[in-house]
């Protein structure tokens, strides 16, 4: 899941609207036959739409929704800088688009200017948690539960038997560092004799060179599993991490087939039941004013099926994952 992340810390129960962000080049819908229920979705990725995580899962949700007849779409991606997404936003309301979507908290400032002048169009903006209490008549808002993320995602790493793990994160954000701590709680869940390494930062969302030098820098140092939070530097995690014959947990599917080879698992977002919500809501004329969270409740965060990378995985890990996911599913497990 890429976490070029909307940083948000929410308890699983939280009934709010997850808002993603999407960046970069433009890709025209096909054409639909008229109908009233078809809508025209203009949406927005702050970076590469087949990144494998955050913006490709924006991509793939509207994608399959246009193949199930429900909209037509125009997706504009590398547009984290709002001089170049706001113009963007703006021509989408003035072209008579139904929704607009601002997927990522680099699109969020935009998305509420421009959504001031067009009152009559529905829009969706995503952030941390504080972007919840944000929505207005014609904005919806979306974040995703980074403390499941961060949990499942340690769990993950716990239950492979890694004695010493290592993590190598993009920047030292608030919702990153928020992220980690769940995470070390999730890898002492599962195995509480694990050492964690000290984290490192790439010190970017998409510098691959950095964090593959981090990567080896954590083996150096005896890690027998490394986890990073997705993005462009998870393909450099991957590969370093393959190389040397150690596990990864968090690695995206654009990483490519070598990196993903010891590759655990990757909790992931998957955006079609939000989008797909949303879409109901304008058809329906009830959209407006809320705010929804990604979880493994709603269907919103899923996870990679487990790699045991030729059986140096733990036998019950997946039973034992499997149990976490239901429990948090169900809300007979919480975190916190």
């Amino acid at each position: 899941m890429r976490k070029r992340f909307l940083p948000a810390v929410v308890a699983a129960a939280t009934a709010a609207i997850v808002l993603a962000g999407c960046s970069g080049t433009e890709t025209a819908s096909s054409d639909t036959d008229a109908d009233t229920d078809v809508i025209r979705v203009g949406a927005l990725t702050p970076g590469n739409a087949n990144d494998g995580a955050f913006n490709q899962a924006l991509a793939d949700a509207l994608a399959q929704l246009e193949d199930e007849g429900l909209i037509e779409y125009e997706l504009r991606e590398q547009m984290a800088d709002p001089a170049t997404s706001e113009p963007v936003i703006a021509d989408f309301a003035s072209q008579g688009f139904d929704l607009i979507i601002g997927h990522g908290i680099e699109l969020g400032d935009a998305v509420f200017s421009v959504a001031e002048d067009f009152p009559e169009v529905h829009f969706t903006a995503s952030g941390g948690a504080d972007i919840l209490e944000k929505a207005t008549p014609n904005v919806e808002t979306w974040t995703y539960d980074s403390s499941q993320v961060g949990y499942v995602s340690g769990y993950i790493a716990g239950v492979t038997g890694a004695q010493t793990i290592g993590r190598v994160e993009s920047m030292e954000l608030d919702f990153v560092k928020f992220t980690d701590e769940f995470f070390q709680q999730g890898v002492l869940a599962a195995n509480p004799e694990a050492t964690l390494l000290p984290v490192v930062y790439a010190g970017s969302f998409d510098d691959a060179e950095a964090a593959a030098t981090a990567t080896t820098g954590l083996i150096d140092q005896g890690a027998e599993l490394v986890y990073t939070t997705g993005d462009g530097i998870a393909a450099g995690v991957g590969a370093a991490a393959a190389k040397a014959g150690a596990l990864s947990v968090g690695v995206s599917a654009a990483a490519g087939e070598e990196a993903l080879s010891t590759n655990v698992s990757t909790v992931d977002l998957d955006m079609y039941p939000i989008i797909k919500a949303w879409v109901e809501k304008v058809v329906a004329g009830d959209f407006g004013g809320e705010g929804v969270v990604s979880t493994f409740g709603n269907g919103g965060l899923a996870y990679t099926p487990i790699n045991d990378v030729d059986g140096r995985v733990a036998a019950d890990a997946v039973t034992k994952l499997e149990e976490l996911v239901a429990g948090l599913a169900d809300g007979t497990v919480t975190i916190g």
